[in-house]
């Protein structure tokens, strides 16, 4: 049963609903429960948010570290699994937008993907906080990524025809701004990718606060299929196709995220050092649990009023 509470507008800090802006809200899980902060339920929309956030999030991504990335860094390898995944996504979104054009990846870390689509024709660039994953990214595929966010990209209206924005989302301070800024660097008619994990799937239903996106303190956002597409609609586009997507993963993440499951340090340094022994990171399968959501939306035109498709399950 969720507890009904509500905060003055002239209280610090407000919990407003960056979907609706409402300021009732529901506790969802006390703080420390499912992450350091307390999760909340909008009382109105339904978007689900950590309150109260106690530091700028996106702070802990951008950095000059002086390390270097290789192909063998964990992170790049991370990324690489995912590649058979986001090589449909590379085909469904060339399906609604025929023409290749300009393409931008918010959120590019080390430009694997942007290579691929590189690959395919498309003219891309990407943004990136992390200075590691940018260097790794010039560096390796001569990829032009710019360091830093959103807002300080400097991209020209209407200049992009598609924009990706996968797993980032939920990590923003402020994701209708980002929706917004989006929306004004596309080009009429332009696709807008994005990817997150998605509350009204049956793991959450069960795991409740040891779902493994939940538990992830640097998440911020949680959203369902309809607080999703609300935020893209009512900042002018359409949904034109949504899909309920897996994973490809090798045996080792999968432990990795059992244990995160778990929420006790000990399972979790067991099944990493089980993981190590069998060597399981060398073997894959793919999972579909129904707990990832990916939108393509299109630009809409001035006074036109998007549509919402129903998910398909097979990720496809």
């Amino acid at each position: 049963m969720l507890t009904k509470e509500r905060r003055a507008i002239n209280a610090v800090p407000v919990a407003k609903c960056n979907n609706c802006g409402s300021l009732e809200y529901g506790v969802v899980f006390e703080a420390g429960s499912a992450q350091v902060n307390q999760i909340v339920r909008c009382g109105d929309c339904g978007l689900m948010y950590a309150f109260p956030m106690n530091r700028n999030n996106l702070s802990q991504y951008l950095n000059d570290a002086p390390a270097t990335l290789t192909d063998q860094s964990r992170q790049v390898k991370h990324t690489a699994d995912k590649m058979p995944d986001y090589r449909v996504m590379a085909r469904r979104l060339e399906e609604i937008l025929p023409r290749k054009g300009a393409l931008c990846e918010i959120g590019a870390y080390s430009g694997v993907l942007l290579d691929y689509l590189r690959s395919r024709g498309w003219t891309v660039s990407g943004i990136e906080p992390d200075g590691c994953a940018v260097g790794y990214a010039r560096r390796v595929f001569g990829l032009d990524v710019h360091h830093g966010t959103l807002d300080t990209a400097s991209l020209k209206p209407e200049s992009i025809d598609a924009a990706i924005m996968l797993h980032v989302i939920e990590h923003l301070d402020d994701p209708a701004r980002a929706v917004v800024q989006v929306h004004r660097i596309l080009k009429p008619g332009g696709i807008f990718v994005v990817e997150t994990p998605t509350y009204d799937s049956w793991t959450f239903k069960i795991l409740g606060r040891r779902e493994r996106s939940v538990s992830c303190d640097g998440h911020i956002f949680f959203y369902t299929q309809k607080t999703l597409s609300a935020l893209l609609q009512q900042h002018g586009f359409e949904i034109v196709k949504t899909q309920l997507v897996g994973r490809t993963m090798s045996l080792g993440r999968l432990l990795f995220n059992i244990g995160v499951m778990a929420k006790n340090r000990k399972i979790q340094d067991r099944l990493a050092a089980l993981a190590a022994s069998l060597g399981l990171e060398k073997y894959y399968i793919y999972l579909n649990a129904g707990d990832m959501v990916r939108m393509y939306a299109r630009k809409a035109s001035p006074g036109q009023r998007g549509a919402e498709h129903a998910p398909t399950l097979d990720g496809t």
